[in-house]
């Protein structure tokens, strides 16, 4: 009898790469634009292409919550970081009231001149606990030159050290045809650093992870572009390296290509959410990288990979449940924990007039 009702009993059936995946909630609080009006030092914000959070302890001594943007002025032919405090000190805890913009900082090369715009914009940016920023840019010119990943100071704003970008990067132009390397207009994207090497006053090596816009040249398939390299790095005093790289799967499913946005990892290692989007559709994926393969001595990635484990990746939330212009989504950062319990997770955007725009999210997990 007891066999019977066992074997009758519809038990709920759990695939193995769903037991892989952490149980997330993410839930969306709300949204804060800046005054078209807003102005700092007598002139308008820029474009805004990239945020992250200021974690407290390794920066400022004042309280407050700071977040850091890049910004760019090409009619000066220059770019900034700005120093943003936001006010999330409502009774709940989960709106945004004000942002307020406290200073900004011009980006220098090592000889301290202003990094130029002529042919390159920086894209991503990541607090690091060395009390710096990490910045990436893009190529806008099709040339056999390497964008940059580099370590600015706080305070300065000077370029300290970049950190290696391996060869079968940079590009290499054949008959006026590019046959490998970063695309222009496509470089470094996503950055995030992993939130366990914030070590007591940053001494600690650390691990930082990322990844162009879309593919490498040498990995585009006939039928799109959908398989990135995300790039983990070691960041030591002395020394930066390539640990691994691995592929990312991106989405296929429309006539658009899709974009990887931004990264953040997780305080649980091997884990990150991903911010994808199209001109038409916008998601924020789980990504596990665990079982993922080492691609670093694969030399093309097109065709067929029978043998390589990409990271695998769950849908989290849609945007097509919000009324907003996606193809404008340009980063995504952790943020403070919230009065609720949940884990802050601030994105930014445009709307149409180009006015900044904050989207507030709690992230849970249960």
């Amino acid at each position: 009898m007891l066999l019977t009702l066992l074997t009758s009993c519809s038990l709920p059936q759990v695939s193995a790469e769903d037991r892989i995946f952490l149980n997330f909630s993410l839930d969306f609080l709300g949204e804060y634009s800046l005054p078209q009006s807003t102005q700092f030092n007598h002139h308008s914000i820029g474009h805004l292409s990239g945020i992250t959070y200021a974690i407290p302890g390794y920066n400022k001594t004042t309280e407050g919550i700071y977040f850091y943007a890049l910004a760019d002025y090409p009619q000066e032919n220059t770019t900034q970081f700005l120093t943003l405090k936001f006010d999330l000190t409502s009774a709940d805890q989960t709106t945004l009231n004000q942002i307020t913009i406290e200073s900004e900082t011009q980006l220098k090369d090592q000889s301290g001149q202003p990094l130029s715009l002529a042919n390159t914009h920086p894209k991503s940016l990541t607090f690091s606990p060395r009390n710096s920023l990490f910045i990436a840019t893009e190529n806008l010119v099709e040339d056999q030159s390497l964008p940059l990943i580099g370590e600015f100071d706080l305070k300065t704003g000077q370029l300290r050290n970049t950190v290696p970008i391996p060869p079968n990067y940079i590009p290499t132009i054949e008959d006026g045809e590019q046959q490998q390397g970063i695309s222009a207009h496509s470089g470094f994207k996503s950055m995030t650093i992993a939130p366990d090497g914030f070590s007591p006053g940053g001494k600690d090596p650390f691990r930082l992870f990322t990844s162009t816009e879309t593919s490498l040249v040498q990995d585009t398939d006939a039928d799109g572009a959908t398989k990135l390299r995300i790039l983990h790095y070691v960041i030591a005093d002395r020394a930066s390296f390539l640990v691994s790289e691995n592929l990312y799967p991106l989405e296929a499913d429309e006539p658009s290509p899709h974009e990887l946005t931004d990264l953040v990892a997780l305080n649980q290692g091997g884990y990150f959410l991903s911010l994808e989007r199209s001109p038409n559709s916008g998601q924020i994926y789980q990504v596990f990288t665990g079982d993922s393969t080492d691609t670093s001595r694969i030399a093309s990635l097109r065709g067929q990979l029978g043998k390589v484990q990409p990271m695998r990746k769950k849908l989290l939330f849609e945007f097509s449940r919000l009324n907003i212009p996606v193809n404008s989504l340009t980063s995504m950062t952790l943020g403070p924990r919230l009065a609720s319990g949940g884990q802050s997770l601030l994105l930014m955007s445009e709307d149409d007039n180009k006015t900044p725009k904050f989207l507030l999210f709690s992230l849970k997990q249960s």
